[in-house]
């Protein structure tokens, strides 16, 4: 069996959620940093699910969300390096912007990923915060692909080079990119979360996940790839 640290695409991986637990209101970073991660029920709560491969899965119904406290998340404040971020979604439309993932203040630091439902197109939107220093005293810079269709499993990937672009790729597949120009973001001194908006108000992620996760290096396409092919078994795809 190859250990963890020498799977090649866990190399420089600093945040790996894949639910193992399968009850309660505790998950387990299982990347070296293993950050403590805390469920937030709100005013809801965490349906663990089994699929018919046996994988759990969590379905986020509104007003719940996971996060890590800001003190613990530094190495996540990315700012003019490279990063990369990934998971499987199942997601449920009916809130027109839904946060997969972030570490942001709006108009004024960090990066968030989110879902869009425009009606008639959904995409995945990868944003930076800048505090108005852009040319133009443009607060946001950001980019997205199209055709993330609710209520199917699909793995997103996206590898992000410093001072450049953001390459998505779903299902291992790279896709064609919509974008104003990704500026390096500010750095950023805010919680991470996963599935709320930063104010942990809003902006709720509806729908099924599994294993989220997040590298401090841009992957390769060939690496996308690998992971999807690797498990996409248990999603019968």
């Amino acid at each position: 069996m190859i250990s963890y640290d020498k799977i090649p695409e866990n190399e420089d991986i600093l945040l790996d959620l894949p639910f193992r637990e399968g009850v309660g209101t505790v998950t387990m970073d299982v990347a070296k940093p293993h950050h403590p991660m805390i469920m937030v029920p709100g005013g809801g709560s965490f349906v663990w699910t089994t699929l018919a491969s046996l994988l759990m899965v969590l379905d986020f119904v509104p007003n719940v969300y996971i996060e890590c406290d800001s003190t613990e998340t530094a190495d996540l404040d990315f700012t003019s390096g490279d990063y990369s971020l990934g998971c499987w979604i199942n997601w449920t439309s009916g809130v027109t912007s839904q946060i997969v993932m972030g570490r942001y203040e709006l108009d004024a630091s960090g990066w968030e990923l989110y879902l869009y439902d425009s009606g008639s197109v959904q995409s995945l939107s990868q944003r930076h915060h800048h505090a108005g220093t852009l040319v133009g005293g443009n607060p946001r810079s950001g980019c997205y692909s199209v055709g993330w269709t609710p209520g199917t499993w699909m793995f997103f990937g996206s590898s992000r080079t410093g001072g450049g672009e953001a390459q998505h790729y779903r299902n291992g597949v790279a896709l064609a990119m919509v974008t104003g120009g990704l500026v390096d973001p500010e750095t950023c001194a805010q919680d991470l979360t996963i599935g709320c908006r930063y104010t942990k108000n809003a902006n709720w992620y509806g729908g099924f996940m599994w294993r989220p996760r997040i590298w401090s290096r841009a992957l390769s396409a060939a690496e996308w790839l690998e992971i999807f092919t690797t498990e996409r078994d248990w999603f019968g795809i």
